[in-house]
């Protein structure tokens, strides 16, 4: 059974009428409601039926305002994917913030509650991002390879951190790392299908008994 994303309230639309705001303050307000209003249409409808029509009419702008910001909604959806997965790497970051580099499974432990946590508070972003974004075609497949990318390289800083404390341990090749990032979003997947955004927390433990089997794993003996 897959479970309907819930989405919190959209952004603010700006007030009718003269305001104090300039032109790139409202420029700027206007692709934030637009990039939050991609993820939800899409999150909602799917992104083969979502239309620009729909995405307009939920950021509460015009049709030549959408167009002077993106060419068509699939430019729009790809910005928003990248913009959320920034913001999702940054949020992880803040939280990794002040913790001891000595303490290798202490970071991925706080680094994969910060993933979930961030996840299971935007459910559409959450489900666009993770679920959609695999029907967006070639565009979104190759955005998807750079998310990718900086997954594995995360990873990778995990795993020299545990070099550093426990000794014989070999270097993890791309393929192995990136097989440790397709595992943990396989299950993120799933329990987003099977249970909403809001239970992402509970698979936690899962992950970071997970990562740790690979992350501590002698390739020349495991």
């Amino acid at each position: 059974m897959t479970a309907s994303p819930r989405q919190p309230a959209p952004p603010e639309k700006l007030p009718r009428g003269r305001h104090p705001l300039t032109q790139a303050a409202v420029a700027g307000s206007q692709r934030v409601r637009l990039l939050d209003a991609v993820a939800r249409v899409v999150a909602d409808k799917g992104f083969g039926a979502a239309t620009v029509a729909d995405v307009i009419a939920l950021a509460g702008v015009s049709r030549r305002t959408f167009y002077e910001h993106f060419p068509g909604l699939e430019d729009c959806f790809l910005a928003a994917y990248e913009d959320g997965m920034r913001s999702l790497f940054g949020a992880i970051r803040q939280a990794l913030a002040g913790v001891a580099h000595d303490d290798p499974a202490l970071r991925t432990r706080i680094a994969i509650h910060a993933y979930l946590a961030a996840m299971a508070s935007a459910p559409a972003a959450a489900w666009s991002f993770t679920v959609e974004v695999l029907a967006s075609g070639r565009r979104g497949l190759d955005r998807r390879d750079w998310v990718m990318a900086q997954w594995v390289e995360q990873w990778r800083a995990f795993h020299r951190l545990r070099q550093r404390s426990q000794s014989g341990l070999e270097e993890l090749n791309d393929a192995q790392l990136l097989a440790l990032v397709g595992g943990m979003e396989e299950l993120v997947r799933d329990q987003l299908r099977r249970h909403g955004a809001q239970s992402l927390p509970q698979i936690a433990a899962a992950l970071d008994t997970f990562a740790a089997s690979v992350l501590t794993t002698d390739p020349k003996r495991g």
